[in-house]
């Protein structure tokens, strides 16, 4: 028979419970944390959203400008802080050393992505950084950062800091799997969405191939003619600055040989009402024989409008100090040795032609 523990008379020491939390509510400031993380992550997709907007707005018809490797640059930058600034949100719940990573990877990863914004050179793809690149910095800087120097702040609060420190140091299966779900979604919406990037700047800037259906001889006219389509649907137009003809060498030959070029035709603007002039072009190029392509603002937050008219002309609306309408034909065959010229219309005070030799000109 074996013998007793404890000699009889003598009461058993109770057993000590292992030392932890009770289960309880957070404190009201971890709650603020977890809505400030929320809030930072969704300030993060909408600065993406408004970023590729405005990477967009420089899509040219045949012209590669790097469209993709931007969109990818700012997806790897912005993209990691969905995923971590979730997961601290949901580690918050519990306390711990868990939430205590995810919480500085937060901060941590922050900082690192307004040095990256700002500083376009350090970005990767920089060759591709320009034209508003620090514009996305700014505006990170003043939604982003102002959250996460609120967050830091209740995170140094004690009520804070003691929830953070009770926690349990390792994670049950539950939220383990929950973390992992956190991750594979993570990864494939940017997989996702990257590879749709790609796709788009290549689609934006794939070049066009010859159609032959319309040779060089009316090409100019056609230019001049949406032109003055464009023109008659604005509100007290007050004419043109200046012109610029553009002839270039397509650097192909049909297959009967015949050389072939694109019409690149410029008109600046005179001071006006620019905000009237914008919004009577978006509409007249959203009908007709008009399809419109794009209707926003660059990174610089300069208005940009484009459209593509049925017979293979590409039309671009700039507005700025600089407002100018800009039109380019597909690459058309040269079936006349000695093109025609046109004289300018809304009277500008400069016209210049590159590519061709007009009988005035010589």
């Amino acid at each position: 028979m074996r013998p007793l523990l404890t000699p009889p008379g003598v009461d058993a020491a109770p057993i000590e419970a292992v030392p932890g939390r009770a289960r309880s509510w957070p404190p009201a400031g971890v709650r603020a944390l977890q809505l400030l993380l929320l809030a930072e992550a969704a300030a993060v997709v909408w600065i993406w959203q408004w970023t590729w907007h405005g990477v967009q707005a420089y899509a040219w018809p045949g012209v590669d400008n790097a469209l993709g490797e931007r969109g990818l640059s700012y997806l790897l930058i912005l993209a990691p802080a969905i995923p971590v600034n979730l997961l601290a949100a949901i580690w918050l719940d519990r306390g711990g050393r868990r939430a205590q990573l995810y919480l500085a990877a937060s901060g941590g990863l922050a900082a690192v992505q307004l040095v990256l914004l700002l500083t376009p050179a350090a970005m990767p793809m920089r060759e591709a950084m320009s034209d508003g690149a620090a514009t996305v910095g700014m505006r990170f800087l003043f939604t982003v950062v102002p959250i996460v120097f609120a967050a830091a702040l209740l995170a140094a609060g004690t009520a804070t800091r003691t929830w953070l420190g009770g926690g349990p140091d390792r994670a049950g299966r539950r939220l383990a799997g929950v973390e992992a779900a956190v991750w594979c979604l993570a990864l494939a919406l940017a997989i996702g969405t990257g590879t749709d990037v790609h796709r788009w700047a290549e689609a934006a800037s794939l070049p066009e191939e010859p159609r032959g259906e319309h040779t060089e001889d009316g090409t100019w006219a056609r230019l001049e003619s949406a032109v003055a389509d464009t023109v008659a649907a604005i509100p007290a137009f007050s004419g043109f600055a200046a012109r610029h003809v553009d002839v270039v060498d397509c650097d192909y030959r049909t297959p009967a040989g015949l050389a072939t070029y694109r019409y690149r035709l410029t008109y600046e603007l005179r001071a006006a009402d620019f905000a009237a002039y914008e919004a009577a072009v978006a509409a007249r190029w959203a009908e007709g024989d008009y399809e419109l392509t794009y209707d926003g603002a660059t990174l610089e937050g300069t208005r940009r409008i484009t459209a593509e008219r049925v017979d293979e002309l590409a039309l671009q609306y700039t507005g700025g100090e600089d407002a100018a309408l800009h039109l380019e034909s597909a690459c058309v065959e040269r079936v006349d040795q000695t093109p025609a010229c046109l004289p300018p219309q809304g009277e500008p005070t400069t016209d210049r032609v590159e590519g061709i030799t007009c009988p005035e000109t010589g």
